[in-house]
C-alpha cells in the first residue's frame, strides 16, 4: 500500500519530509508518573501546563466548535499548524478530537466527520486523499489508511492483553504492570469499515475490502472480500473499484 503525506513545511529532501513515528513528551511523562505514585502533580509542571491551558484552550474550544464554512475554514488554518501534514481540501468536522497532533498526518480532501477521535501521543496515524473517517483511532502502534477509504468503526494499533500477569484497568496502573500490545494497522485504499466495527493491533485491511458494522477483526483481511460479524465470515466478493 502506499500512501501518500504532503508535507505543510518546507523541506530540503524527500527523506526530511517523511514523518517519524512519534513519541510521548517528556513533561506528560513525568506528570503521569507522578500523580500515580503520589496523587500530586508537580506545582511547577502544573502551572506551566495550566498557563498554556489558559492562553490556548479558548481559542481551540471556538475552532474547534464552530459550524458552518467559518468553522471549516478556521480548523483549516489552526490544523495547518498543529498537524504533522494537512493536505490541500482536508475538511475537519466541529466536535472531532485530536490528541498528539503533530503525529496526524492528512492528505489531500481527506475528511474527519463529526464525533471522530484520533489518539496519537505517541506512534502515528496516517490518512490517505479523499477519505471520509468518524472513526476513534489509537495510533500508538502506527495505523495507515490509504486513498479513498471510509471508516465509522474503532481502530486499535495498541492495546492491553492478558497474557504474563499484568493488570488490565488502563491507564490508572503504573505502566510497569501493564502489557501493551502495539502493533501497525493497515488499511488499504478504497477499503470500507462498517460502523461499530473493531479493528485489532496488527491487522491488515487489503484493498477494496469491506467490513461490515459490528465485526471484530482480530485477523487480516483479503482484498476485495466482504466479510461481516464475530468471528468475521466472507459474505461475498467485492467488484474492482474501475476507477484510477
Amino acid at each position: 500500500m502506499e500512501v501518500t503525506v504532503p508535507d505543510n513545511k518546507e523541506v530540503e529532501s524527500k527523506e526530511a519530509a517523511e514523518p517519524l513515528s512519534g513519541r510521548r513528551d517528556d513533561s506528560d511523562l513525568k506528570m503521569r508518573d507522578s500523580y500515580l505514585e503520589t496523587g500530586k502533580i508537580p506545582a511547577g509542571l502544573a502551572f506551566r501546563k495550566g498557563l498554556t491551558s489558559i492562553l490556548c484552550d479558548p481559542w481551540k474550544c471556538l475552532f474547534q466548535y464552530m459550524p458552518g464554512p467559518l468553522g471549516f475554514k478556521l480548523r483549516q488554518l489552526y490544523y495547518r499548524r498543529k498537524l504533522g501534514s494537512m493536505g490541500k481540501g482536508a475538511l475537519i468536522d466541529p466536535n472531532v478530537e485530536i490528541l498528539g497532533p503533530k503525529n496526524v498526518y492528512l492528505d489531500d480532501f481527506a475528511y474527519l466527520g463529526r464525533n471522530a477521535q484520533l489518539v496519537a501521543p505517541e506512534g502515528y496515524i496516517r490518512i490517505g486523499k479523499r477519505c471520509h473517517l468518524t472513526s476513534r483511532i489509537l495510533g500508538h502502534g502506527g495505523v495507515e489508511i490509504g486513498d479513498c477509504v471510509a471508516g465509522a468503526g474503532i481502530i486499535l494499533s495498541a492495546t492491553d492483553s492478558h497474557q504474563g500477569g499484568f493488570r488490565m484497568s488502563g491507564p490508572m496502573v503504573p505502566p510497569d504492570q501493564r502489557n501493551i500490545k502495539k502493533d501497525k494497522v493497515i488499511i488499504e485504499k478504497d477499503a470500507f469499515i462498517g460502523q461499530y466495527s473493531i479493528i485489532m493491533p496488527g491487522v491488515k485491511i487489503g484493498e477494496g475490502a469491506v467490513v461490515g458494522p459490528h465485526s471484530l477483526i482480530v485477523r487480516d483481511v483479503k482484498p476485495w472480500t466482504v466479510v461481516m460479524g464475530n468471528p468475521p465470515k466472507v459474505i461475498e466478493k467485492r467488484d474492482k473499484v474501475k476507477f484510477d
